[in-house]
Order: C-alpha cells, then structure tokens, then sequence
C-alpha cells in the first residue's frame, strides 16, 4: 500500500512538473518563432541567423519545423537545398509539403533546378501521402527546364495518377497536385518540347471530372488546372470546347473561352454560346476571343456588348469599337457615348455619373473616325475629372492633335501629363524635349520615367545632361526606396548620352528589426480590413498572418494609421486583378522602404490579395485582389489575405473607384 502510494505521489508529482513546463515550453516556442521570423526577415545575412533557422529544422513542435523550412526556402539559395532534404522526409506532413515548396522555391540557376529536380523525383518515388505527393508534383512542373528530356522524365512522374480508361479509383489530393504541375509544366514546354498524347488524353478526363460533394472544391480546381494545361499546350478539342463551355463552374467555362482562340473547327458556335453566358467574366472573355478571332468578320456582338449590363464588359466593347469597327452604326454608338455620360443621357459626362464610357469612346472614335473626334475632344481636354483628361491624352495621340497634347503636358495631375508626354515622343514632336526637361522637376516617379526615357536620344546635351544629373541628384537625396526605377531610368538616360554616373551601392535586401510583436501578429488572424468603396459598397479583407506575418501586420498598421483613405484603384484588369494604394494612382508611387516578400504554398485563386512589386522584395504597400483564379503569379507574389465577404463589390469596381476608409475590425469569429 506504501508503495502505490509513493507511485501517486511521483505521478502527482510529476503531474505538477508537467503543468508547470507547458507554459514554459509554450513561452520557449514564442521566443524561437520570434527568432526565426526575425532572421527570415533580414533574409539570414549572418550566420547566426542561419544557424537559428537550421536550429528550428529539427525541433520537436512540427508548427515551427514548418515555420523553419518556409523561411529557409523565401531565401530563394539553391546552395541550402541540401539542408532541406531531411525536411522533404519528416514525419510530419504539412512540413513535407513544405519543404517540397520550399526546394522549389530555392531552385536558382542550371545547377540549383538540377539539384531540386533530382530530390523530388527521389520522393515522390517513395511519399505514400497523397497530400505531400501532391506537392511534390506542383513542384516538380513548376521548375525552369532547359531541355526537352528534363521535360519529358517529369511529365512521366506527374502524369501517372491522371485518370485513364481503366481507372477505378482516383487520389483526389495527388491528382490535385499534379493537375497544377502539368499547368506549369504546360506553360514553358511550348519553348522547348510538348506534351504527350497520354497525357493530354489524362488531362481531358480531368477536365470534366466529377465526384463527391465534400470533393467539391478540390474537383473544381482539378478542372480548372486541367483545362489550362490544355489550353497551354493546344489539346483543346471541339468536344473538349462543348464540354467546357456545358461546365457549371464558371471559371472552367471562362477558361474554355481562351482556350476558343486555338483554329478549332467548330469553336464559333461555342464563342456564341460564350457572349451569352450568365456570368459577366464569361462573357468578357468571349467577346476578348471574338475581337481577337472573328472581328474582321463581323462588329455585331461588339455592338449587342455595348449594352451589356456588367460595366467592364461594356468597356471592352467600347475599346473593340475602335479596332476596325468604322462602320455608320459603330460611329454613331461611340459618338453618342461621347455626347452622354455612358448610359444614354445627354449630358456632358461628371464624376457622379460615371466617365468611363465617354472616356474609352474618345479613344475608339479618335481610331476609326478621325474627324469626327477632332470636334469632339475640347471638352475631354478640359473636363475636371483628371482621368478623362488622360484618355483625352491618349485620344489625342491617336489624332496627331499636337496642340492638346501640349496643353496636356501641363496639366495639374502628373497622370496627365505622362500620358501627354509619350504621345508627343510617340510622334517624334520636338516639343517632347522641352516638355521632358519640365517633367524631370515634378514629383511623380513615372512622369520622371517617361521623361529620362524621351530624353535618352536628345541632342542638345548641354542642356539635357545637367538637367538630368540634377533631378537624380534630387531623387537620390529624398532617400526613398520607392525611387529607384525612376533613379535607374536617369541614369540609362545619362549613359545614352555620354554621361555615366557612379553605380549605387546596392541596399540591403532584409529587414532590420531586432523583434517582432508576436502577439500583436497572432492578433491578426481574428482581423478584418473593411473596404469602404465610394459608389459602390463595402468589401472585408481576411489577413494570413500565418502565412505572410509581417505583409499582415504591416498592411494592417497603414490602415489603422489612415494611410488607404482617399487613395483608389487605379489599374482594373478585367479579369485579372485590381489594383489601388498609390498616393499616384500609378504603378510607381507607393510607401516605402520597401516590402520584404513573404511568397508561399497559397494559391492566386479569385479573391486572394497580393502586394504589387517590381522585382523581389519591392513591394510599397500597393494591393492587388485576384479576380479569377491566376496560377500563373503563385511563388512570385506574396499573398497576405482574401475577400471574406463582399466580391460582388470588387467585382463591381472601376478604373479610379475611391477607397473612402479602410477600418481595421478586430477581433472576429
């Protein structure tokens, strides 16, 4: 009885030991998180911070090997490829799947793909999990081959699970996995080699696969994976057209409009049945394919399209007007969109109303009635909204009307004034050198761009030289990161010219904070940024500050600081993406110091947020939300977030829309 009763007392004990360390060990964990994040964000300079990321490869909590094997991989060094080979093997599976990304991630160079693609095909020899398999097909298509039998051994590998006539049972997640490679693998092999016949048939049964409902979505985005691969590498059929088009999964039906473009026969019927389409995305991408293939046929869905209910469908066919359409009842429609506000009324086109319908109109009537613009442009030219008075620019580039694009160049907003400028060095106009020289004193990055550029070929260098070296000199002194393709475009305008300037020491790439606000971080995934449009709604952003911790908590600081309010969309891709956070409105006016990249396993798909860069780690806070599903940017741009309610309002937004105030909503359910 002594004895049971010491045993109690040990495990009582020991109870207690356990108890007391958990907080510990939670604490202990904290600290290596912060650790890590901290060297990931210096982008491991030094040893010890190297040594601190190897350091959590092997540690016993699985969150944090993963954690470890991510940071490694965003350091984009192939020589570390061999220090994640043990990873590619843990017996934890999403550190698997990690490190199969993160291998990727780190294939740099002839000899770095070389050494990834040989580790993979070693595992997805022997992984046995479909998940991890998956991924390990996603990376192996996605790598960078130079030669044909590279191409041709992994397409064998990926292929394989691809349902075939006599398949009985289909491994969802693998399937997945390799779906999404061979839609990589189908988007350079066109340079190089092509893929087989096996394994296009294999694609066109996973085009159309169907399963159980839990399935769904995992379904769905087989189909739209394989549906690009097809149409990447020109195995699109008709039957494989008339599938697609019957799909009830919108994007597969949008896809399928693309992939129209491929001389099929029998593919104008299925266009047809695209302009139809419910789904306003479907209809755009038919009457991209129609403009493309069969407008020199016939303008009559361009016409029908103007009407179109969805604005940026409408838009489209405003724009396809002017590639041929010169027809009376195309001259008409453009002329009545110039004179009404884009909806049908009469008067001059204003803020409230909308300008966007007028404004593209100019443009088209300025290609195919020449005349006929010319009397309508004055009031474009002098209109207060200062985006018509850049499609004014545009339209008078089309025109030759040299006096409008001179009194454009002067104009208040620098918008306007770029778009003046390259139509005047467009047309060779010896104006455009008196005009560059009094842009390189405004304050806009990408006037200064176009103006270094037109000044490139000048003749009169000393006036141009000096003037040049000035406005570096200015730029360089404002000590912005956000300068420097402005800063680099002077300079090659410099050494065009005779007059080379010193190279700039390059900056450091990583981040320099000795902590991180973990709690605050974590904080973040209870978090919402709610988008307050003007004229159109209300949209709430869902941050991922578990995949990008520190795009997160540094997007979520600027809105919290007020830093969005007022500013807009200024790029509006239909579907692509929209773009906006630029004191600009344009691609070269952000915040700085730049953004640190934080790229990983979360897709592109419709609704993810992105940061805008122009080039690795230069990203100035400028967003991007992903209207359809756009593989194409995956492990190059950092996702941080997605829609959680509200699409329909994304949907909805035009070139200029404001952002009135974004409110930062915490915590959520």
């Amino acid at each position: 009885m002594k004895f049971a009763i010491a045993l109690v007392l040990v495990a009582l004990a020991s109870g207690g030991c356990m108890a007391r360390s958990r907080p510990a060990l939670a604490q202990s964990n904290l600290a290596m998180r912060e650790r890590m994040l901290v060297a990931e964000d210096a982008r491991a300079q030094t040893e010890a911070d190297l040594a601190t990321l190897r350091q959590g490869l092997t540690n016993l909590d699985p969150s944090l090997r993963r954690q470890a094997v991510r940071a490694i991989g965003r350091l984009e060094r192939p020589d570390l490829i061999p220090t994640l080979t043990r990873s590619l093997a843990d017996a934890n599976v999403d550190v698997r799947i990690e490190a199969a990304n993160a291998v990727g991630q780190s294939a740099k160079g002839d000899k770095g793909v070389a050494d990834a693609k040989t580790r993979l095909m070693l595992r997805a020899k022997v992984e046995k999990e479909p998940l991890a398999w998956g991924a390990v097909a996603a990376t192996l298509g996605r790598l960078p081959y130079s030669s044909a039998a590279d191409i041709d051994e992994v397409e064998g590998i990926i292929a394989r699970v691809l349902p075939g006539p006599s398949s009985t049972t289909i491994q969802i997640d693998a399937l997945l996995g390799a779906t999404e490679g061979l839609e990589a693998l189908a988007r350079q092999v066109g340079k190089i080699s092509k893929l087989k016949d096996t394994t296009l048939t294999g694609l066109r049964a996973a085009s159309t696969l169907e399963g159980r409902a839990q399935d769904a979505d995992k379904l769905a985005r087989i189909r739209r994976f394989a549906t690009l691969a097809l149409a990447a590498s020109g195995g699109i059929t008709r039957p494989g057209l008339e599938a697609g088009i019957a799909q009830r999964d919108a994007e597969v039906r949008r896809v399928t409009m693309v992939a129209a473009r491929a001389r099929i026969d029998g593919r104008e019927a299925v266009i047809t049945r695209g302009l139809g389409d419910s789904n306003a995305q479907v209809r755009y991408e038919a009457l991209q394919t129609w403009g493309r293939e069969f407008q020199k046929t016939s303008c009559e869905p361009i016409l029908t399209a103007v009407r179109d209910a969805d604005a940026h469908v409408a838009l489209l066919a405003i724009d396809l007007l002017g590639n041929g359409c010169s027809g009376p009842e195309s001259v008409r429609t453009l002329q009545s969109l110039i004179a009404g506000d884009g909806s049908g009324r009469t008067a001059a086109p204003t803020p409230a109303s909308g300008w966007h319908r007028a404004a593209h109109a100019m443009v088209a009537l300025a290609r195919v009635a020449p005349a006929e613009a010319r009397k309508m442009l004055p009031r474009h030219v002098r209109h207060d909204t200062w985006q018509v008075r850049m499609y004014a620019a545009r339209a008078a580039s089309e025109l030759a009307a040299f006096d409008e694009l001179e009194q454009l160049s002067r104009d208040a907003h620098d918008n306007v004034r770029e778009a003046a400028l390259g139509g005047l060095v467009t047309h060779k106009r010896p104006e455009a050198t008196r005009v560059a020289l009094d842009a390189l004193t405004r304050p806009d990055y990408q006037l200064l761009i176009t103006a270094a550029r037109a000044l490139a070929p000048a003749t009169n260098k000393d006036a141009v030289v000096p003037a040049l070296q000035q406005a570096l000199r200015r730029v360089t002194g404002e000590g912005r990161d956000t300068s420097r393709d402005a800063r680099n475009a002077i300079r090659e305008a410099l050494a065009t010219l005779g007059a080379p300037e010193p190279a700039e020491t390059p900056t450091a790439l990583g981040g320099t904070a000795q902590t991180m606000p973990m709690a605050r971080i974590d904080a973040l995934a209870t978090t919402l940024l709610r988008f307050r449009i003007a004229g159109r709604g209300v949209f709430d952003l869902r941050l991922m500050p578990q995949e990008a911790p520190v795009t997160s908590l540094h997007v979520a600081t600027l809105a919290g600081e007020g830093y969005y309010n007022g500013l807009t969309f200024h790029r509006v891709v239909p579907n692509f993406v929209i773009q906006g956070g630029s004191p600009g409105a344009n691609e070269y006016v952000g915040q700085g110091p730049f953004m640190r990249d934080e790229v990983g396993l979360v897709s592109h798909r419709r609704g993810t947020v992105g940061i805008s860069t122009r080039g690795r780690d230069t990203g100035d806070a400028q967003i991007f939300i992903n209207l359809v599903d756009s593989p194409r940017l995956d492990h190059t741009y950092t996702v941080f977030a997605e829609v959680a309610r509200g699409m329909e309002v994304v949907d909805a937004i035009l070139e200029g829309d404001v952002i009135e105030r974004v409110e930062v909503i915490a915590p959520v359910s």
